[in-house]
């Protein structure tokens, strides 16, 4: 545990997109002397941010939001800042099993005060060493690869991506081009590289319909970003604002010119 739950103090933050629920979450934590709410966040993405910025000992993450589901929350925040994760549901069909695997402990809306009180029982009593955060983060990428969970994402609002040792949020119209290379996937913004947890086929998925165009096995182009673009000796080439020059594949040339019309 952190030092502020060893002196007995357990630092929660909350995480979900309805206000009501929100609300009544923090006045049954608040019924609880050893807790302390440091942060309510409205979403995902904001729950990145705010876990980074608050250092909580405890997120209750809502699974539903509309940005970033719990899981990748939770999945985005690791090493040392990866609080202890109780994932909240209205769902209990909704793919339980691939959230109890996640966290410490799920609970069921409308969330019942004896309920809460064992969560905070068995959070109280979890280990907090390196070996235990590995495990945990380790149980997020098992859930996310659980069959059909992946189909029932949100789209992406804002792309997370690793900056030094935090998280940062990038607004889609900043990223004119996201690639893999060396099997990691890169997104180019604002003249720099950042690594994304996402794979290629992953964002296909979650990103807005329209705004990114699959090029070639290797990237995906924001057509927001492409200046031009024209056939070179048979090839169909792009060229982004930032100067970038991205080929297109022979197989996605069709496809490619059709989105740019």
């Amino acid at each position: 545990m952190s030092e502020s739950t060893r002196n007995g103090r357990m630092r929660v933050l909350i995480a979900d997109d309805e206000p009501r629920a929100r609300q009544f979450l923090e006045k049954l934590l608040s019924e609880h002397a050893e807790v302390e709410i440091v942060g309510a966040a409205r979403g995902g993405a904001e729950a990145i941010e705010k876990i980074a910025a608050l250092k909580p000992d405890v997120a209750f993450l809502d699974i539903h939001m509309p940005d970033l589901s719990g899981l990748e929350v939770a999945r985005h925040v690791k090493g040392d800042a990866m609080p202890i994760v109780v994932f909240v549901t209205a769902y209990d069909q909704y793919a339980v099993e691939a959230f109890e695997v996640a966290a410490v402990d799920y609970l069921l809306k409308p969330i019942r005060r004896e309920r809460l009180a064992e969560t905070l029982e068995r959070v109280a009593a979890e280990p907090r060493g390196p070996r235990a955060l590995a495990q945990r983060s380790a149980a997020v990428e098992t859930a996310l690869d659980q069959p059909g969970l992946k189909d029932r994402m949100p789209l992406l609002k804002r792309l997370p991506v690793r900056h030094r040792r935090e998280v940062k949020l990038l607004d889609l119209d900043q990223v004119p081009l996201l690639f893999s290379r060396d099997r990691l996937v890169l997104a180019r913004a604002e003249g720099k590289e950042y690594l994304v947890d996402y794979t290629l086929q992953e964002l296909e998925q979650r990103l807005p319909d329209g705004q990114f165009v699959r090029v070639h096995r290797g990237a995906l182009v924001n057509v927001g970003a492409i200046e031009s673009y024209g056939g070179e000796d048979g090839v169909l080439v792009l060229r982004l604002k930032d100067g970038t020059r991205v080929e297109a594949s022979e197989r996605r040339a069709a496809e490619v010119r059709r989105k740019l019309r």
